[in-house]
């Protein structure tokens, strides 16, 4: 009798629901984990087996079941990080095989299927063993307190908040706890929101860690992002890892200990493509399943960290105190609108400001500048007509941008030459009206000529090499003023620093979000912290139209508790973190098709038991290339049904797809940010 054949259930870096089998050749074999090439539509696909059967599934025709091309021979996928894509794929409402795409996007795919390099003849090189003797500062008392009081949270099975102010020394107990878990052998996660500030960090890490340190991050190439991942499949060394978000589907075999810095920050979530995760939230599901300790760090701890605190489910540990001493920065507002009234601006500036500028500077010290709005004028008005010119594909204002002297869509990313012609009169008198960071930087070198000025935005510092530079030049005390958007807010340390100014803090007030005077205050704070980190007494300047805003007024008062007043509100209207929240975005080139399948939308979650449910509402941009929108804002119970009722509703939104074949897209995120 024949040998018979043996199937594997594969799976794929796609959006499918189900894992596909496949046939493996006469005397082929396979393990869980295995790399393996496939025919798919025509093609030929990377996949993962993820199990192995004697026959093929009952009810499927053999001549469907296409038969496995090719063994990869590269280390395997765990068990432990195919059951953590099902995770993220569950909790997020998504497909294990976007989350596969997620940690395995196209280069990578290709670098899994490029054999590996043939040993040339090296030259003998004794390489030093692995050492467990880090180099490490001793810490202060308070430092050590803290350290202790980490310990015990651990102790407790619970993940630790540390709250510290910026500059108390968070990073030096994160590298404490590091070394600790290196000499017991097991990995280190070591995440950070963005990748600018991962490179003060990285020479910090690798000061102590030397070879131990591992960096991932999405600008590095593919090449280094695939060496990592095959260091930690083949390589034994316990190691650190510095990374965003996207490290946490690296393949750490013994995880022991993630930290998570400036837990609060937005850049933790993505939100452009599924997975649409949080790598805080993702962080704390990878730790839960390998039984790592977790610390989070932040100077301005979420809403949704203290809360859990609250509920006891994180414990909290605090630094009130800045590492080198000295006073807290000064917090000084300026209100614009009565200055504006007594002729006291110069552009963006107040002249009062201006003064206390020069002083700081003739001082041999340094100021940053923050606006939230990159671009020269985020608008462009007909002084004729009075209209606003707009893009052609989306339902907001071009943004003049004068280095390249281009009106561009900060959306869908449409661009053309600006001339001051009106397209809609004719007319030729365009004005450009408010003003962002090219713009701010233009004031600042007429207001001080001859200062080294310098712009860190999106524009300026497209690679990562334009980001380091500038960061070392400003660091290095060869750049006078730092102008810059929200890159500059996150996690450096610059001892000259002795001024931070906030232009046009009222735009930070004004986002329809529940989260906006949260994230105001998270982001001020942050300003307020970069300044006066050794020990020197320094000021934060607010330039606002709104001196009485509530977040101004927290700022004025330093014990002030600005979270608890949030938490307190957040529980009052019923919004997250006291319920579960999701955000469905429909969108569709044609508006009556958008509607109809909005109002299933809507069917769909009344019909799993959905009662508070927010739309549709068209939203304040409800065209992006071509396409209109509509929204909706769900909030769930934190009960035992919220996961049952989550992936009802998900099930349903699929067969409304399925249905619609595709022709509208139907976003659901989870956790939105």
């Amino acid at each position: 009798m024949a040998e018979e054949k043996r199937y594997v259930e594969v799976l794929l870096p796609l959006k499918l629901k189900r894992t596909l089998t496949y046939r493996l050749p006469d005397g082929w074999t396979a393990a869980p984990g295995a790399w393996v090439q496939v025919p798919l539509r025509g093609h030929t696909a990377l996949g993962v087996v993820t199990g192995i059967c004697g026959s093929a599934p009952a009810g499927v025709p053999l001549s469907t079941i296409g038969e496995v091309t090719a063994l990869v021979d590269k280390p395997g996928v765990g068990v432990a990080e195919t059951a953590f894509w099902q995770d993220i794929a569950d909790y997020y409402l998504c497909t294990p095989g976007e989350v596969f795409k997620a940690a395995y996007n196209a280069g990578l795919q290709r670098a899994v299927l490029q054999p590996d390099k043939p040993a040339g003849p090296k030259k003998p090189r004794r390489k030093a063993a692995p050492t467990d003797d880090f180099s490490l500062k001793p810490l202060s008392d308070a430092q050590a307190a803290a350290l202790d009081r980490i310990g015990k949270g651990f102790s407790a099975g619970k993940p630790v908040l540390l709250h510290g102010v910026t500059g108390s020394g968070k990073t030096e107990l994160y590298l404490h706890l590091a070394a600790e878990r290196l000499r017991q052998g097991r990995d280190v996660l070591y995440l950070v929101p963005e990748i600018a500030v991962s490179k003060q960090l990285q020479q910090r890490l690798a000061a102590v860690f030397g070879d131990r340190l591992l960096l991932y991050h999405s600008q590095a190439t593919v090449p280094q992002r695939y060496r990592v991942i095959d260091t930690l499949r083949r390589d034994p060394t316990p190691r650190i890892v510095l990374g965003t978000r996207s490290a946490v589907f690296l393949p750490l075999r013994n995880l022991g200990l993630v930290v998570v810095d400036e837990e609060h920050d937005r850049s933790y979530k993505q939100d452009d493509m599924a997975p649409r995760y949080n790598g805080r939230d993702a962080a704390l599901m990878l730790a839960a399943r390998h039984g790592a300790d977790v610390v989070l760090g932040s100077a301005t701890p979420s809403c949704e960290s203290l809360y859990n605190v609250q509920t006891r489910k994180f414990a909290q540990v605090e630094l009130p105190q800045r590492f080198f001493g000295g006073d807290d920065p000064v917090v000084e507002v300026i209100d614009t609108a009565r200055e504006r009234r007594l002729h006291n601006m110069e552009g963006s500036f107040s002249r009062k400001l201006l003064k206390e500028m020069a002083s700081v500077l003739d001082a041999g010290l340094q100021v940053m500048v923050f606006r939230s709005r990159r671009a020269y004028a985020p608008v462009v008005q007909c002084g004729a007509c009075g209209e606003t010119v707009h893009c052609p594909n989306c339902h907001v204002a071009l943004s003049y941008h004068r280095f390249n002297n281009q009106l561009s869509c900060h959306y869908c990313g449409y661009h053309r030459p600006y001339t001051l012609r009106c397209p809609s009169c004719g007319e030729v008198a365009l004005v450009e009206l408010g003003a962002g960071t090219e713009r701010i930087e233009e004031e600042l070198q007429a207001a001080f000529p001859g200062r080294r000025i310098a712009r860190f935005d999106a524009d300026t510092t497209q690679s990562r090499l334009a980001q380091e530079r500038m960061i070392r030049d400003f660091a290095a005390g060869d750049i006078d003023i730092l102008v810059g958007t929200q890159m500059i807010t996150k996690g450096f340390d610059f001892e000259r620093l002795a001024m931070v100014v906030l232009v046009s803090a009222d735009s930070l007030f004004a986002v329809p979000d529940f989260r906006s005077d949260e994230r105001a205050s998270q982001l001020i704070r942050q300003l307020q912290g970069r300044s006066g980190r050794r020990g020197q007494q320094s000021r934060i300047v607010i330039q606002t139209a709104q001196p009485d805003h509530p977040v101004i007024r927290q700022l004025l008062h330093p014990d002030a508790r600005p979270a608890a007043g949030l938490l307190a509100e957040r529980r009052q209207f019923n919004y997250p973190p006291y319920v579960r929240m999701m955000a469905v975005t429909v969108k569709d080139k044609f508006e009556g098709r958008l509607w109809n399948v909005s109002r299933l939308v809507r069917e769909a979650a009344e019909a799993v038991g959905i009662a508070d449910i927010a739309g549709p509402v068209t939203p304040a941009v409800d065209m992006v290339a071509g396409e209109h929108i509509a929204q909706f804002w769900i909030k769930l119970p934190r009960t035992r049904t919220l996961a049952a009722a989550k992936r009802a509703f998900y099930e349903r939104i699929e067969q409304i797809d399925s249905d619609f074949k595709g022709r509208t897209t139907i976003v659901i995120d989870v956790d939105p940010q």
